[in-house]
């Protein structure tokens, strides 16, 4: 079945995938398992949700669609309190922060994300964290800079589409790791495979890229001597923060980015002072 649904405006979206999106949305499904929430036992934890671009854009969805519920959200925030933050909040408020063609959040959007959370843990966790302040610009979509997931054929079937016209956000004050970006030898930025061995140079005799093979099975780690706070920190995350990536890279004393769920296995090895993950809705299982 087609997993594109099109909607008002040429927007597009995501159906008949695993996660059932539209059925969580409108059909108040619930594919939470409560006993896989009690591996959460990390003291120092804070969960960053991305809202669904269904829910963000419902009013451009077919008329049929009537999305109103989020169990999952819901049996999450009753689990995390203070320690959760859903990013719907401030989103909802804001225009053009999701691509009308991909599943993800934009560059624009992903900002924003940022900014807030840095707001929230800086207020939880005492960290005086300092944001970077950068220009965001934008310009017309192209196929090479990866918007546009819901135009494939795979996803789209046979279904026709008469305007595939999109806005790329990003900022030359910020480097864009996925998915062109070569790996080089900085001494600053490493690659590490899951039992912590350090791949950088083989890596790069190779000519690899950021691709997603590399950040699907690597991790990638972060010094950055010059900041005060001698914190390591830990992140899982998933696709939608690709295109920030550096943004959390530069944050932090020592920084892991691992894109995954959270893992007491990895916990446990790098032994990190704070773990944080980023989650969209539609992975809340």
């Amino acid at each position: 079945m087609n997993k594109t649904l099109i909607g008002k405006q040429n927007y597009l979206f995501l159906q008949n995938d695993a996660c059932r999106e539209l059925e969580v949305h409108c059909n108040n499904l619930n594919l939470v398992n409560i006993k896989e929430l009690d591996r959460y036992n990390f003291t120092n934890y804070f969960i960053t949700v991305y809202p669904n671009k269904s829910l963000v854009y419902k009013n451009f969805l077919p008329d049929n669609y009537n999305v109103q519920y989020r169990p999952a959200l819901d049996i999450y925030k009753n689990k995390f309190n203070n320690k959760i933050m859903d990013a719907y909040n401030f989103l909802k408020h804001e225009t053009d922060v999701y691509s009308k063609t991909d599943t993800h959040i934009n560059f624009k959007g992903n900002y924003i994300v940022y900014c807030n959370f840095i707001d929230n843990i800086n207020a939880l966790y005492d960290l005086n964290l300092i944001k970077k302040d950068i220009q965001i610009l934008c310009k017309s979509n192209s196929p090479e800079l990866g918007v546009g997931d819901l135009t494939l054929k795979i996803n789209l079937g046979e279904q026709i589409l008469t305007d595939i016209s999109d806005t790329y956000y990003y900022s030359n004050d910020v480097v864009t790791l996925f998915p062109n970006h070569k790996i080089t030898n900085d001494n600053i930025t490493f690659v590490f495979n899951y039992n912590l061995q350090d791949k950088t140079t083989e890596l790069i005799e190779q000519n690899r890229c950021y691709e997603w093979d590399i950040i699907s099975n690597y991790i990638i780690y972060r010094k950055n001597v010059n900041i005060v706070n001698k914190y390591k920190y830990l992140i899982f995350y998933d696709s939608f923060l690709l295109n920030s990536l550096s943004l959390y890279l530069e944050l932090f004393y020592e920084v892991y980015l691992v894109k995954n769920t959270y893992n007491t296995d990895i916990i446990e090895k790098i032994n990190p002072d704070y773990v944080f993950e980023f989650r969209v809705e539609r992975f809340l299982f």
